[in-house]
C-alpha cells in the first residue's frame, strides 16, 4: 500500500507564482519565431520622401509580389526564400527609395515595372524592367535597364545591400534621364 503524501499543499501565492512563470514563459516563446525568419529592409527606402507633385507607381512581376527574397538556381528555375523575407512589400520600398531619388520639382506620373529584382545563380543581384514618365508638360519619355551587382561575399544580407545598390543607380539613371530629357 502506497504511503501517504505528507508534503503540505501549496499555497495560492505559489500556485499563482507558478502560473505566473508559464505563462511568462509560454509568451516569451511567442515572441520569437521558431522558423529563424529573418526580414529585410532597403537601406535607400528609409529615407521620407517630399515630392507632392509626382504620382511614382512600381509594378513588380508576379513572382516577386510576395514576401520571400528571390534568387535564381538554374537558367529556368527560380527559388524563394521562407526565412529570409522582405520586413514590408518590396514594391513599397522600391516606389519611396525611387521618389526619394527624383528631383524634388518633378511633376507627372512615373510607372516603373521590375521583371526581375533577384539573385542570380552566378553570383550577381540582378534588378532588371522598363519606365514610362508622363510629366504634366511633355512628351512621355521611358527607357529600360538592366543593372547586375556583384556579391562580395555570400548571405542574404548581402544580396540585400546588392539588390540596393542596383535599385540605387536604377533610380538615378531616370533621375539624370527625367532632367536630361526635360521630363521634369
Amino acid at each position: 500500500m502506497p504511503e501517504p503524501d505528507n508534503r503540505p499543499e501549496p499555497t495560492m501565492a505559489t500556485r499563482f507564482s507558478l502560473l505566473l512563470l508559464m505563462l511568462l514563459a509560454v509568451a516569451g516563446c511567442a515572441g520569437t519565431p521558431a522558423t529563424g525568419e529573418r526580414q529585410y529592409l532597403l537601406p535607400s527606402a528609409s529615407q521620407p520622401v517630399a515630392a507632392a507633385n509626382l504620382l511614382v507607381r512600381v509594378r513588380l512581376a508576379g513572382y516577386l509580389d510576395q514576401g520571400g527574397l528571390v534568387v535564381e538556381t538554374g537558367a529556368t528555375t527560380l527559388s524563394t526564400a521562407r526565412t529570409h523575407r522582405w520586413a514590408e512589400p518590396l514594391g513599397d520600398q522600391l516606389q519611396r527609395a525611387l521618389a526619394h531619388a527624383l528631383p524634388a520639382n518633378t511633376a507627372g506620373t512615373l510607372t516603373v515595372r521590375v521583371t526581375r529584382f533577384q539573385g542570380t545563380a552566378d553570383g550577381d543581384a540582378r534588378v532588371s524592367g522598363d519606365w514610362h514618365f508622363q510629366g504634366t508638360d511633355g512628351d512621355p519619355v521611358g527607357g529600360v535597364f538592366d543593372k547586375r551587382q556583384a556579391l562580395e561575399r555570400d548571405g542574404y544580407e548581402e544580396l540585400v545591400l546588392r539588390l540596393n545598390a542596383a535599385w540605387t543607380a536604377v533610380a538615378a539613371e531616370i533621375a539624370a534621364d527625367l532632367r536630361e530629357r526635360g521630363g521634369q
